[in-house]
This record gives C-alpha cells, sequence and structure tokens, in this order.
C-alpha cells in the first residue's frame, strides 16, 4: 500500500505544496542580511538572458527573490524558469516551482540518469533552458545538482550558459540551520533564524571563453 501511495500524483502534489508553504514562511520571517541584490534585480528587468546559480542544499531558501523581491520589480520578458531533475523526487520541486509562479524546465546539466531515454530528456530540458535564455529570461539551477557531488559545480551549467553567452549570477545563501543526512546535506532553517544572500558581479560567459576555467571562478 505504501509503495502505491509513493506512486500516485497526489503524494508530489501534496508534498510539493508544503514545501512551497514552508519556503513562503521562511522567505519571510528569515532575518535576511542582504548583499548585492541589483545584480539580481538588472538582470530580471532586462532584455538578456542570464544564469541564476546556488548549491542545491540552499533549495529551501532559493525563492526568496522570486518571493519578496520579485513583485517590486518590472514584470521580466520571460517568466524566471527552475531546472527540475526528470526524477521522482523531482516531482515535489515541480510541483512547489509552480505554486512559485516559475516556469519549469524538465532535465538537469547534465543529466545524471542512464540510457537513450535520460539522454534524450538531459538534451530536452537543456534545450529548453537555452530558449528561455534567448528570450530573455532567467534560468535557476542547483549548480551541483541533481546528485551531485556536493558543492561541485557540473560542467554542463556552464557550457550551457556558454551557448547563448549569458552571464552567471552566483547566488550565495546561507542560514543558521539544520543540515539534513542527505547526499547534498540540506539547510533546513526555522522561521525567525539569521540568514544571508550574498551576490557578486555577474560572471560573463561565451562560447570562446575555456570552460573549465569558467568552472573553477564560479565554484570559488
Amino acid at each position: 500500500m505504501f509503495k502505491r501511495l509513493a506512486r500516485s500524483p497526489v503524494i508530489p502534489w501534496i508534498g510539493g505544496t508544503l514545501i512551497w508553504a514552508y519556503m513562503s514562511i521562511l522567505s519571510h520571517t528569515l532575518r535576511w542580511r542582504v548583499e548585492g541584490i541589483d545584480h539580481v534585480r538588472k538582470a530580471w528587468s532586462g532584455g538578456d538572458g542570464w544564469m541564476l546559480a546556488t548549491w542545491h542544499s540552499r533549495i529551501l531558501l532559493m525563492p526568496v527573490v522570486q518571493i519578496v523581491y520579485g513583485p517590486k520589480w518590472p514584470k521580466p520578458p520571460h517568466p524566471t524558469a527552475l531546472m527540475v531533475s526528470n526524477s521522482r523526487d523531482g516531482e515535489f520541486t515541480n510541483r512547489a516551482g509552480t505554486w512559485l509562479g516559475l516556469f519549469i524546465v524538465r532535465g538537469s546539466a547534465p543529466t545524471k540518469g542512464k540510457g537513450k531515454t535520460a539522454g534524450k530528456r538531459g538534451f530536452m530540458g537543456a534545450k529548453e533552458a537555452m530558449a528561455v535564455m534567448k528570450s530573455g529570461g532567467g534560468m535557476v539551477i542547483t549548480i551541483d545538482g541533481p546528485k551531485g557531488p556536493r558543492e561541485v559545480v557540473g560542467m554542463g551549467a556552464i557550457k550551457l550558459a556558454q551557448q547563448v553567452g549569458a552571464p552567471i549570477i552566483v547566488y550565495g545563501l546561507s542560514s543558521h540551520a539544520k543540515r539534513l543526512n542527505s547526499w547534498d546535506r540540506l539547510l533546513v532553517p526555522r522561521p525567525f533564524a539569521r540568514a544571508a544572500i550574498v551576490i557578486p558581479e555577474p560572471i560573463p560567459t561565451s562560447k570562446n571563453m575555456d570552460s573549465e576555467d569558467l568552472r573553477q571562478r564560479v565554484e570559488t
């Protein structure tokens, strides 16, 4: 019975809705220290595509820009998009992202699955992500996801940004929080804890730049 319930589409809907509610509470109640938010604001309201990159462990903190700052800024030319893994776990993020008003791209950069189906999904996800950025929208990526290694920047996301010349905005997030014993050591903050957003100057990209140099710069 438990396995049947786990496969039900109702479970991700309920779980994703609860995650969205928790993220909304955190966004409004955490005591934020904020540096460099104007870098995101300029990209958000500009006409050129961009990529926002953070660690997978910060996923519960990520929506603060969408929830708190986005409504105060001019409407972007394309809804901000979130890349979500094709895995079963990704269904929870998919539902939470939909509640947040994000455009969802299913896939990964690169896709970690095996076989032709996984490869095809990864290719289609990358194609859709590039289309978002070409239209002037932002692409939000957990740059060490979907399965790690933890806090190691994946080359797929770097090359994705290079294909369209999208600047990479490093989205630094942290909080006083409990860490789960998961592969990414997920941060689970309590409402009203101290938290921080630190966003440095966007890192420009182009096809003729060395991908490994870019990868190391983003990771650093």
